[in-house]
């Protein structure tokens, strides 16, 4: 009989032996994207949760033996998490009813903490991207990772890049309005708050954010880290505004030795501009999203109308 939960300190020689021993991680974070496909460690996942550090674990036993683990984290609001490790230990059809198991575990301890997004990327043609909805996570987008060196084309004076300032969100937000699908926005992020909830920033540094102008609005934007990779929202039509950000993106990560981007495959203006700047597709990424009821005191103000700030 198998029962999943989280794990508690009388698991912990459990935990030691399922830690020694590696295997495929189905979640992928965006740090991790290059990195083989190699499990996190779940011992330490289970004590920054006994230590309350902002991990949750869950697993999934045999008797004493751990058959798997799912662990998340926060994303920028601590209503979002992110499932960061989903392991199976036995890559099987049992295996696959684990996953399952795993991610209703994370979603009702996620409704529990009155969490609003649980947010799930695993690689494409993985066990997960099937199991996912039928645990109830919505299918986003499809995700392509481009990698490569950046040799963009030369910028035209059409548009104008520079650094972003706080002020910018709000049309950085309206970017990714217009360029993502509407059926992702509605399953990931409709509005500002949500938006700017779901954001991952582990991966990059302050002030790490540059933004394209065209006759003074801002079309397209990207996030950089040292370590090469960058993200890339670009307004449909504006592939003038994505040449010269490529370019920027280009200078910031001069001394990074390979650059690479992870991007919506349905991005075809995102797309064209990494081909034309000399990335070429590599994997690609399924993303999942499982939206949350609103907490119960949110349903009374609703009922009430009173109106609710994120």
């Amino acid at each position: 009989m198998t029962d999943t939960r989280a794990p508690r300190p009388t698991d912990l020689v459990a935990l030691v032996t399922f830690d020694d021993e590696v295997r495929e991680n189905l979640a992928v974070t965006r740090e991790h994207l290059t990195e083989p496909p190699s499990a996190a460690r779940p011992l330490s996942a289970a004590i920054d949760q006994w230590l309350h550090l902002g991990r949750r674990t869950w697993i999934s036993l045999a008797g004493r033996e751990i058959r798997g683990i799912a662990t998340a984290r926060d994303l920028s609001a601590r209503h979002a998490w992110q499932i960061d490790a989903l392991i199976d230990a036995e890559g099987s059809e049992g295996g696959r009813a684990i996953i399952g198991d795993l991610l209703r575990q994370a979603s009702m301890a996620a409704a529990e903490a009155e969490v609003t997004h649980l947010v799930l990327r695993t690689p494409e043609g993985s066990p997960a991207q099937e199991d996912a909805p039928r645990a109830g996570f919505r299918p986003v987008v499809l995700e392509r990772l481009w990698m490569g060196r950046l040799t963009p084309p030369a910028p035209s004076a059409e548009a104008a890049v520079r650094e972003a300032t706080p002020a910018d969100t709000n049309a950085m937000f309206h970017v990714y309005s217009r360029s993502w699908p509407v059926e992702a926005r509605q399953a990931l992020a409709m509005t500002l708050d949500e938006w700017t909830a779901l954001q991952e920033h582990r991966w990059i540094e302050r002030g790490s954010v540059v933004v394209a102008e065209q006759a003074g609005q801002v079309v397209a934007f990207a996030r950089t880290s040292r370590t090469g990779q960058f993200t890339l929202t670009v307004t449909p039509g504006a592939a003038a505004a994505a040449d010269a950000l490529l370019g920027a993106v280009a200078a910031r990560l001069e001394e990074a030795d390979r650059h690479l981007a992870l991007v919506p495959a349905s991005g075809v203006e995102e797309e064209a501009a990494l081909r034309r700047a000399g990335l070429e597709p590599e994997r690609t990424f399924a993303l999942f999203c499982k939206r949350i009821a609103r907490p119960v005191r949110e349903e009374a103000y609703a009922r009430a109308g009173v109106p609710i700030t994120g």
